[in-house]
Formats: structure tokens, C-alpha cells, sequence
């Protein structure tokens, strides 16, 4: 082991129990449980991370009590002895591979809606959630106290089902968090008011927790280390609720986090995606290990292990999060300790697995598409037959094909037309908000050198070509061209009409103001209003959705709204453009019909989508070759999806 990462890579006891090392892989939902307890692709997922080296893995948010349950069996529920036999095989399957393994306790609060007829939200006062809107139910001491048993009852089961012990969320608006907050606790009866009567419920849960599992199991909570809004608790206080519940002995950490799940933003800005600064939660947990002697851990975009190194060599934690690196590669702590931390797939901020998860879908990832998959896909065989693999396009679904196929043995080249690898995605990615992308492609350029893969760029592959060429597979991941629109008296107005790929390529040509005409709601009519705002050019956005945007997930439209807003970007929602006239962009509500103008407009941008280019097609099955479509060609999507079908096809030749 280097000494280059000899804090992060060395063993910490916790409590009753030393784990192998300082990374941990903190609580979150990957939405593979199977009636509510860990199966077969629950435990698979967590297998891979405790196999990767990984120090300390805790289960998402499970609720303890009939008025938190999610409703969702794809997600973990303790609200009765079904999830024990479950635990085993998740706990077993971690211990098999060194690791440790906490089952994550929670009630939800006022931060989902009421379960069902007669079943509202519980929570310690009248106060809903910015994103639910919905008025909770204002719990009744005996209530209290039910819930408090409820989390005792759950956690019996976590020591029944051989997991290595329990933390309880005290973090992020939920009801835990709602009682410790003043932002949410408007009680006047001992569970309210002063700092020690909010903090009651948590240190009554505690104390019901340690009696359940005894000595012999951690026990640790989440907290915030700021909610970061206004009446809300902060910094300050938080060392005090801190000292409070180490007083209790019942705890062996406290895992310090940030915001609360009842304000609209911060409901986002707890998960950080690019361009967020990484490491930005750092402080508040070093203010809450300077006020206690408790092991604490810190989160926040903490994706570079010579980062998390500097953390806990700097004593401002005892213990890293590194959750979303972690759905990125595995591997992380396999790779560090074997001296090889350049190889690390990294993690881009991308948030496609907040969004999958938020839209009660599988965890996916931009970069890692066996996330999510480990026990559908199993691990990538080395072929029994070398063959020789053409890939036609280097965008991210290429890319990733080569990649794999060349990894099983074949014999691999890769051809792209452009002189630059990435295709549409370093378009994205040269959008200085999103920069980070680049390492989506960076990463996978660099394993294809390492294994020897051809590249040809600045190439346009004919029929001609495959006509002669010597391959016995050819994986076709040509893209897609975005579609032209005629705008009615665009063509010699004073207005000039471009795709969003011209304007990102070529630039805005000095444009003032700009209009993007959006239909798609996605990232490139997004990313092109970034690129313009950066260039200087103030822009109106018209779409006829509801909201500008409307595709994008709630955690990453919240940060993108913030940045354009800020900018001076205009929302135009609910309208349609229908004409130019001059130099006035006409815009039509699509309900009202009401015409509005923009004027002295130096560019418009419309955007409906791309088309897909697959005229090789023909060309390769008249030939007879083995055949595979993959990513926009196939049919424009994302670039999780695209990178998802490379791999496919890697696999299959």
C-alpha cells in the first residue's frame, strides 16, 4: 500500500466494530429491492461495491412505521419480520467480500404523501414540504412514542437479520430532522421550543435503537451539518444538537450532511451535481468534529481519492462519502490500493442515478452502465474467439463498444468522421458549466490506448470501404444529426436561424439576443441557452411545455434554473414561435392564442430533435457481417442509454 493514501486506506473502529478502511458508500435507494427486501439485485449491487474494497455500506432510507411507508416495493420497507431473511443474504454477501454493512432507519415525515385513505403524513407540527404541499397530520405524544418503538422494533430486525448495525436519519427534513428543526418544530409541549426539547425525539430513538441491538452492533445517525435555510438549524446550533446526542452514549458517529427535503431547493442542492464544487459539505462536518469526540463522515461530491486522502489527513473527518463515485466505479478503493488511482472511472456530477431513482426507476449511471445491472449482466466474459470488430463512430456508444470488446480479446478499430472523439457529447461538454463531461470521453479514450484499440479520426466509413473491408463485425454508432426547422419569414429577415450543434460549434457570431425555441425539453436545448449565456448573448427560452426545461430532473433543473435566472435568461412557457417579422420573434400561447413579440432578436434557435444517420446499414447486411445498432442511430436518446447499448454490443460479439 502507498503511503500516498495511507490515512484514507487505514482501519477505524466504530464503536464495537473496526472497518478496513475510511470510504464509505452512504445511504441511498437504487430502487432493486424486491417486495420491500434486499433480493437477488439489491444484494448483487452492494456485493460489487464490498468486492471493490469499500470500507463501510449502508442501506437506503427504510422506513420503520405503517405512516412512512413508501408505497414502493422497490425499495427497502422494515415494518415487519419479512426483511430479515433478506438482511442475511445482504449482510453475508458483504461479509463475504470483507465489507461492512448498516441498515439505514428512517420515517419520512411530511417529505412524502400520505400512504393512503386515513393515513396522512405524520410530522411534529403543521408544516409541509415545498415539494409534497401537503399539511401533515401534527403527531400526538402517544403517537411519539409509537414511532419511537417502531424504530426499536426495527432495529431488532436488523440484528436478527446479521447486518452490522443501524444508522438512524436524522437528516434532510425527515421526521427526525423536522423535530430537531425550528424551521418545522413549532411545538409547544416538551418535545418543542428550546434545543434540548427538539432534540428529545432523537435522543428517545437513539436509546430505543441501542437497546434493541445491544452492544455488540453500530450505531451511528445522520444529521445535518446546516439546513441551509432561513429559521432554519444551523452551523451553531447543530454543534449543539451534536453534543447533545453524543452525551446520550448511545451513538458511535454521526454522519453530517446538508439541507432539508421541505425546502424546494435544497431538496435538490443535498445532491450536488456539475458544476457544483466538489467537497462543498467539508466544513460542516469539520465544525461538528471540533465539539465532539465521536467519529464523524462528510459528503459532498467527494469524487477524487486524492481528495478524500487530504480530508481525513486534515483531520476534518474521520470518514468519507463517496456514494455517486461509488455507482461510478466500483473499483475505487481496489484501484487506490493497488497504485493505479488514475484508472478510476470518474464520477461527472451527471445525477443520472438521482434521476432514475427520483422517477421510482432502477440506479443507473452515465458512466458505469453495469450499474444497477450487476446480477442481470454478470461480468463481461473474455471471448473463446478473437474476431476483428470495426467500430463506425467515437461518440460515447462507440466508445464504450471498443471499449468492452477489446477488453474480451477482440481485435478492435474505431473510426470517426469528425477529428475529435465524443460526437454530440463533447458539444456538451464544452459548455463550461458541464466541462466535466470531458472526462466521460477522456476515461474511455484513455482505456482504449491501454488496450491497444485503432483510432481513425477525421475518417468518413462509405459502403466502398465496408464493401472491401476485412472485419467480421461492424457495431454501427453513426449518431444522429439534429433536424432543421423552417421558421416563416425567417429566410432574409435580420434573424438568423441555427441548430443548437452550429452554435456550439461555431459559436453565436457575436449575437445579442437570442431566442431558443424548445421543444424537446431536454439537455441540448438547456445546454445550448448555457452555451449562449456564456458567449454573452441574453436568452429568451420559448417553450410549449409548462416550464422551460420540463424534461430535466427536479435536482438538476433546480441548479440550471438558479445559473440561467441568474444570468438573465428569460422563460417564455406555455408558447410556441410562429413567425418572424423583421427582426421580432413572434410568439403564440398555445392556449390563450395571445401573440407576444421579442424584438431586435439577432438569432433564433429552434430544436425538435435529431434524426437518425444509419444509411450503412444495407451496406453491412448485404455484406453478411454481424450487425449491431447502438445509440442515436438506432433511435436518438440519452447518453446514459447509448453508453449502455456500447456495452451490449461489446459483450455480445
Amino acid at each position: 500500500m502507498s503511503d500516498r493514501f495511507k490515512h484514507l486506506l487505514s482501519p477505524l473502529r466504530i464503536g464495537p466494530k473496526t472497518v478496513r478502511n475510511r470510504v464509505l458508500v452512504t445511504a441511498h435507494v437504487p430502487r432493486l429491492a424486491e417486495n420491500g427486501a434486499p433480493g437477488e439485485h439489491y444484494v448483487a449491487y452492494h456485493r460489487a461495491r464490498a468486492k471493490g474494497g469499500v470500507g463501510m455500506q449502508i442501506t437506503g432510507a427504510t422506513p420503520v412505521h405503517i405512516s412512512s411507508a413508501l408505497g414502493s416495493l422497490s425499495a427497502l420497507s422494515n415494518l415487519d419480520d419479512t426483511i430479515i431473511p433478506g438482511y442475511r443474504k445482504l449482510a453475508r454477501a458483504v461479509h463475504e467480500e470483507g465489507g461492512t454493512m448498516l441498515a439505514q432507519l428512517a420515517h419520512y415525515g411530511a417529505t412524502v404523501e400520505g400512504a393512503d385513505i386515513g393515513r396522512p403524513a405524520w410530522a411534529p407540527s403543521e408544516v409541509a414540504s415545498e415539494i409534497v404541499r401537503q399539511v401533515p397530520h401534527q403527531m400526538t405524544e402517544a403517537e411519539i412514542a409509537e414511532v419511537v418503538a417502531a424504530f426499536g422494533s426495527a432495529a431488532a430486525r436488523v440484528k436478527e437479520g446479521e447486518m452490522d448495525g443501524v444508522e438512524i436519519l436524522g437528516a434532510f427534513g425527515l421526521l427526525i430532522a423536522s423535530f430537531l428543526s425550528p424551521y418545522s418544530n413549532k411545538r409547544t409541549d416538551r418535545y418543542g421550543g428550546s434545543t434540548e426539547n427538539r432534540a428529545r425525539f432523537a435522543i428517545e430513538v437513539a436509546t430505543a435503537v441501542r437497546e434493541a441491538v445491544g452492544p455488540g452492533l453500530i450505531v451511528g445517525m445522520r444529521i445535518p451539518g446546516d439546513e441551509c435555510v432561513e429559521g432554519g438549524l444551523d452551523s451553531t446550533e447543530m454543534q449543539e444538537v451534536a453534543k447533545l446526542l453524543e452525551a446520550t452514549g448511545r451513538l458511535d458517529y454521526l454522519n453530517v450532511a446538508a439541507g432539508t427535503n421541505l425546502d424546494r431547493i435544497m431538496r435538490a442542492a443535498h445532491w450536488p451535481p456539475t458544476p457544483a464544487p466538489h467537497g462543498l459539505f467539508v466544513p460542516m462536518a469539520a465544525a461538528i468534529k471540533k465539539v465532539v469526540k465521536l467519529p464523524v463522515f462528510t459528503v459532498g461530491r467527494i469524487t477524487d481519492p486524492v481528495m478524500a486522502e487530504q480530508i481525513v489527513a486534515d483531520g476534518r473527518a474521520d470518514m468519507v462519502g463517496m456514494t455517486r463515485a461509488h455507482v461510478a466505479d466500483p473499483e475505487i478503493v481496489a484501484k487506490v490500493r493497488d497504485g493505479r488511482p488514475e484508472d478510476v472511472r470518474p464520477c461527472v456530477g451527471a445525477n443520472v442515478c438521482i434521476a432514475h431513482v427520483q422517477s421510482g426507476h432502477p440506479i443507473r449511471c452515465i458512466q458505469n452502465p453495469e450499474t444497477g445491472r450487476e446480477k442481470a449482466w454478470g461480468p463481461a466474459a473474455a471471448t473463446k474467439k478473437a474476431r476483428q470488430v470495426l467500430v463506425v463512430g467515437g461518440g460515447p456508444a462507440g466508445l464504450e463498444a471498443a471499449r468492452v470488446a477489446a477488453s474480451r480479446g477482440h481485435r478492435v478499430s474505431l473510426v470517426e468522421r469528425d477529428t475529435y472523439l465524443g460526437g454530440q457529447f463533447a458539444l456538451r461538454a464544452s459548455i463550461p458549466a458541464w466541462k466535466e463531461f470531458q472526462d466521460v470521453i477522456d476515461w474511455r479514450r484513455r482505456e482504449l490506448e491501454r488496450l491497444q484499440v485503432r483510432i481513425e479520426l477525421g475518417r468518413a466509413i462509405t459502403a466502398d470501404d465496408l464493401a472491401r473491408a476485412e472485419v467480421d463485425a461492424v457495431v454501427l454508432a453513426t449518431g444522429a444529426l439534429p433536424r432543421r426547422e423552417t421558421v416563416p419569414g425567417a429566410a432574409g429577415s435580420g434573424v438568423r436561424v441555427a441548430t443548437p450543434h452550429e452554435i456550439l460549434r461555431e459559436g453565436a457570431g457575436g449575437a445579442r439576443v437570442a431566442v431558443v425555441w424548445d421543444f424537446a425539453g431536454g439537455v441540448v436545448g438547456s445546454g445550448v441557452v448555457e452555451g449562449l449565456s456564456a458567449q454573452g448573448a441574453t436568452v429568451h427560452v420559448v417553450t410549449p411545455a409548462f416550464m422551460a426545461h420540463e424534461d430535466i430532473d427536479l435536482i438538476q433543473r433546480v441548479p440550471l434554473y438558479e445559473r440561467l435566472l441568474s444570468s438573465g435568461t428569460e422563460f417564455h412557457a406555455t408558447a410556441d414561435v410562429v413567425r418572424v417579422e423583421g427582426r421580432d420573434v413572434v410568439m403564440r400561447n398555445v392556449y390563450s392564442g395571445r401573440e407576444t413579440r421579442i424584438g431586435d432578436v439577432d438569432l433564433l434557435v429552434p430544436w425538435r430533435g435529431s434524426s437518425a444517420v444509419d444509411e450503412l446499414r444495407m451496406a453491412i447486411e448485404k455484406r453478411g457481417l454481424q450487425l449491431h445498432m447502438i445509440g442515436d442511430c438506432l433511435s436518438p436518446r440519452t447518453a446514459d442509454v447509448a453508453i449502455a447499448e456500447g456495452a451490449l454490443a461489446g459483450r455480445s460479439i
